[in-house]
């Protein structure tokens, strides 16, 4: 049996560097579970890295999905129709704070626990945000939750960078709000359950539906690709990044 492979956080602010990453940057990150256990220190250790790289004049922020809440009409997979009636009883519905996130996983759950972090209120799709946040993407609108227009708003207006570890481009939460600037995939209703005092609130928002578009959609965006051992490292932005280039004599 091969010994596993230990990753140090200086090797990934080394990975960190050659992708321009650095003070005052706004990045979105992305990361596989598999990748996060193999780091020294887990997923703690490589938010420190990132916090400490860009600092808080940048920011810092992921996705913290947590499709837990959706009305079971809405569920990926197939639930008996049978079923719904109890699960739409029991669901305990959002909580910025109780409610764990299924994207991003243990990166995100751990990143939730930090100090100054701020989770947005939307009840499936929220994101978290650490370091210099502007409003517009706290208040993340109900309808079209990955927009350029609030949440995702540094891409356009800071050229923030989305990072992904060990998951592929087209997992880049980019590829929805790219889809609906250009009013492309499909719009569909969800509904989704959220935590009000002792009660619970159906919430009902539109969302755009991207499935089979993610190569067409990765077209309009500027793309790298790294590696840091067996896991592939993917930076992903709207705006090419221009790289500090070594002067030669």
């Amino acid at each position: 049996m091969k010994n596993p492979i230990f990753i140090t956080p200086d090797e990934i602010s080394a990975i960190l560097e050659t992708l321009h990453i650095q003070k005052g940057s706004y990045v979105c990150v992305q990361a596989s579970d598999r990748f996060c256990k193999h780091v020294i220190g887990e997923a703690q250790a490589v938010l420190n890295v990132l916090m400490d790289r860009i600092g808080t004049e940048g920011c810092l922020f992921m996705p913290t999905f947590s499709f837990s809440t959706l009305d079971p009409s809405c569920f990926a997979t197939n639930v008996e129709y049978e079923d719904w009636k109890k699960i739409r009883e029991w669901q305990l519905g959002y909580h910025p704070i109780l409610t764990s996130s299924d994207q991003n996983g243990a990166l995100a759950n751990q990143f939730l626990k930090n100090e100054n972090v701020t989770r947005t209120t939307h009840p499936v799709y929220s994101f978290a945000f650490w370091g210099n946040t502007k409003e517009k993407e706290i208040n993340q609108r109900p309808n079209y939750p990955l927009s350029f227009t609030h949440v995702l708003s540094s891409f356009a207006d800071q050229q923030a960078i989305n990072l992904l570890f060990d998951n592929g481009p087209e997992e880049s939460v980019l590829l929805p709000a790219i889809a609906k600037t250009l009013n492309k995939g499909v719009t569909s209703l969800q509904r989704a359950v959220i935590k009000k005092g002792k009660n619970n609130a159906v919430k009902t928002f539109l969302v755009t539906d991207i499935d089979g578009m993610e190569e067409e959609l990765l077209g309009y965006c500027y793309k790298k690709e790294t590696s840091l051992g067996k896991f592939p490292i993917y930076r992903i932005s709207l705006d090419e990044i221009q790289e500090t280039e070594a002067v030669m004599d």
